[in-house]
């Protein structure tokens, strides 16, 4: 071997045993300024899309399952004021039919008003029925996680780089979140139990774009976990949900011989719940909210 070989391979050694440096996550304040970025862009080209939610709901409270649901709605996502919003107008429960099935909130809406805004909640207030608990109600729209990173709350919030994970072939930084604890409790989603949140974003340092999304609610009487997965729709060129997944308990006082704790706790009950939802066929009516108030 001649000597400038020899010194070419023991260049290659060196590099190969020196130590692997790791990749510095960018700070929060960049990861909060594309995020934000990526979602005022976001809102306006997602206002309008409709997605049909199949959401599969199951009482297990007692450690057992006690009842399962199928609710079929169309989800109707809107922006109002820079916050990404669903609107949830179920058309089917196991199988039989609530209404004829025809896009009614975005039919209403192409042409906004107040009173057409009014009426989409009102539709949208039907499925108050089929979700068995309020926590539920509050807090099973898609794109709730969304609000933790907007402008307005941050001042509500902490937050930390939580490392690396890849979705999808994407590397995304992970972006760990934390209500800060008030009294008397006021707090950005609003729960019978005065919940508290806390939760991740993954959001793709280049572009701001979130991938995923993780809800936890904490309470003395209430707790909810839930997961939103997104995936791109080629023809809307929009990532929207692809799935949701939560968990849910609250604990609530009932009458004499009621409580499903055994023995030694009267009065006292706890409800939980499995859920999980997907989402599909998406369309685009595109829905401008600024005429209202």
């Amino acid at each position: 071997m001649t000597w400038s070989r020899a010194f070419v391979v023991l260049i290659v050694l060196l590099i190969l045993a020196a130590p692997v440096v790791a990749q510095k996550a960018p700070p929060v304040a960049d990861i909060l300024r594309v995020a934000n970025e990526y979602l005022a862009s976001y809102a306006p080209r997602l206002s309008g899309v409709s997605v049909e939610e199949e959401y599969t709901l199951l009482d297990v409270s007692g450690g057992r399952v006690v009842m399962t649901r199928r609710i079929n709605s169309d989800v109707v996502l809107l922006n109002l004021a820079g916050r990404v919003v669903g609107l949830r107008d179920p058309f089917s429960v196991d199988d039989n039919p609530l209404r004829e099935r025809t896009p009614r909130i975005t039919s209403l809406l192409a042409k906004p008003s107040e009173a057409a805004w009014a009426q989409a909640q009102a539709y949208a207030g039907e499925s108050v029925r089929y979700f068995e608990d309020e926590l539920i109600l509050r807090l099973n729209e898609p794109t709730l996680t969304l609000q933790f990173v907007a402008p307005e709350n941050q001042a509500r919030v902490t937050y930390k780089v939580d490392g690396r994970k890849k979705i999808d072939g994407v590397e995304t930084i992970v972006l760990k979140f934390q209500e800060t604890k008030v009294k008397p409790p006021d707090y950005i989603l609003d729960t019978p139990g005065a919940a508290v949140a806390s939760g991740k974003l993954w959001v793709d340092p280049a572009t701001g774009r979130i991938h995923r999304t993780e809800l936890s609610m904490q309470s003395d009487s209430e707790s909810a976990h839930i997961i939103v997965d997104y995936a791109r729709h080629a023809g809307l060129d929009l990532w929207l949900p692809s799935s949701m997944v939560g968990t849910y308990e609250v604990t609530e006082r009932v009458g004499p011989g009621m409580s499903n704790l055994g023995a030694g706790t009267p009065g006292i009950a706890r409800r939980a719940f499995d859920c999980r939802a997907n989402y599909s066929n998406p369309r685009l009516t595109p829905i401008d909210m600024r005429v209202t108030r």
